[in-house]
C-alpha cells in the first residue's frame, strides 16, 4: 500500500523539528554567552525593587532549563521521526505509527512537530490495505 501522505507529513514534521532544534540551540548558545542574569537584574533594579537577586537567578536558571528540555525533546523527535520514516519505507506501518505517536507525545512542548507526528501516526494505524476481490467465473 502506498503511504504517500504518511511520508510527506513525517518528512514535514522532521524538517520542522530540525528547524526548531537549530533555532533553540542558537538561542541557548546566545543566552549562555551573554550574562543574562546581570542584564535582567540591571533592568529590573532600575525600574522597580519588586524582585530579589535570588528570584531573578532562579527564573533565569528555570528558563535555561526549559531551553535544554526543548533541545532534548527535539533531538528525540528528530531521531524518532527519521526511524519512523525508514520503518515506513520498509513496509512496517504499524511500528512506524506507534513510533510516530510516541514521538509526537514526547514533543509536547512544540506544537507543530507534535501535529505532524501525531496525524501520520494515527493514519499508519488506522488505514488498512485494500483486499483484492477475486472474481470467480
Amino acid at each position: 500500500m502506498k503511504r504517500t501522505w504518511e511520508y510527506v507529513l513525517s518528512i514535514i514534521g522532521v524538517s520542522i523539528a530540525a528547524i526548531f532544534l537549530i533555532v533553540t540551540i542558537i538561542s541557548a548558545v546566545y543566552l549562555n554567552s551573554i550574562d543574562l542574569k546581570e542584564m535582567v537584574d540591571y533592568s529590573l533594579m532600575t525600574d522597580s525593587q519588586e524582585f530579589s537577586s535570588s528570584e531573578i537567578d532562579m527564573s533565569v536558571k528555570f528558563f535555561m532549563g526549559l531551553l535544554w528540555v526543548g533541545i532534548i525533546s527535539l533531538f528525540i523527535a528528530l531521531a524518532g521521526g527519521l526511524i519512523a520514516i525508514f520503518l515506513l519505507k520498509g513496509g512496517k506501518a504499524k511500528g512506524a505509527g506507534i513510533l510516530l505517536i510516541i514521538t509526537g507525545i514526547l514533543t509536547i512542548f512544540h506544537v507543530w512537530p507534535l501535529i505532524f507526528f501525531i496525524i501520520p501516526g494515527i493514519m499508519c494505524l488506522v488505514r488498512k490495505p485494500r483486499e483484492m476481490v477475486e472474481v470467480i467465473e
